[in-house]
């Protein structure tokens, strides 16, 4: 049975503390995973920032995490781990990034690219949508910059997308798992037993294999302990931890069939997030 991480690190806070404890977890674990960053302005030092208007919220004063946190992000190439991209700017993708132009979309990809190779030295290969956030430009996007695999929706196998009209061969590897802060919001769940939950969750066969979500924010801070539970139990159960890019290996030259995206909402999520739905 096969298992892959996806680890999105979208604030300084993530960046500088979640970060450093997920690499010595995952070190000690000797697991890889697949990190995809948002490199832009954080704004989540300002409460409610998401009510703020734009034009005043770009007034504010503010880091950008690339600059401000290039060394712990340098530090999980350095250790081997994938590196992909995000959104550059967290907030404004996860709050509305559904009704943005393909102007708007395009820019924001642009300049994720950009900086991510400034950083790094290389461009990115992968891209993940931050909080399953899409719009039908992303898939334009994602196969004019030649991404080898993109993580934008939760769904079941791998599958090569269409969303209102666009059509994209850039492959989607969606997040097949609930995250921890899902099940938390079901009333029997608690941070002792977290674990046991997601992993009966897992207990399935799968095509591709699970794949399952996590901030460094969260599980690199307050979850963390749940984490290494959850990764002792994985290894215990011989279970294969891959990163995303050695899970889409598997699949070889395996044709994929083509899935729209549709929209959806899991419990413990008020958002509706993009869905793997019906194979065309």
């Amino acid at each position: 049975m096969r298992l892959s991480l996806r680890i999105e690190v979208g604030s300084e806070k993530g960046a500088l503390e979640g970060v450093p404890a997920l690499l010595r977890l995952l070190d000690e674990h000797q697991v890889k995973a697949s990190f995809f960053f948002s490199l832009g302005p954080d704004y989540t030092r300002y409460p409610f920032a998401h009510l703020i208007p734009t034009l005043i919220r770009q007034r504010l004063p503010v880091s950008y995490i690339g600059r401000r946190c290039r060394d712990n992000l340098l530090a999980v190439a350095n250790a081997g781990h994938d590196i992909g991209l995000s959104s550059f700017t967290a907030l404004d993708w996860q709050r509305d990034v559904a009704f943005r132009t393909a102007v708007w979309t395009h820019n924001e990809v642009a300049r994720a690219v950009e900086n991510f190779t400034g950083l790094f030295g290389r461009e990115p290969r992968y891209y993940a949508a931050r909080g399953w956030q899409v719009n039908p430009h992303l898939l334009t996007e994602e196969e004019g910059f030649g991404f080898e695999f993109a993580s934008d929706v939760r769904g079941h196998h791998i599958f090569l997308p269409e969303l209102q009209g666009a059509l994209s061969r850039c492959p989607q590897i969606p997040t097949t798992l609930p995250t921890l802060d899902e099940l938390l919001s079901q009333e029997e769940i608690n941070q002792d037993n977290l674990h046991q939950y997601l992993y009966a969750a897992c207990q399935r066969i799968m095509p591709n294999g699970e794949v399952f979500s996590l901030s460094a924010e969260r599980e690199g801070g307050e979850l963390l302990e749940v984490f290494e539970r959850l990764l002792v139990m994985w290894k215990g159960g011989q279970w294969e931890i891959r990163s995303m890019s050695e899970l889409f290996g598997r699949i070889g030259e395996a044709p994929l069939k083509r899935h729209r995206i549709g929209w959806g909402t899991v419990a413990g999520e008020t958002r509706h997030l993009a869905m793997q739905s019906s194979a065309l």
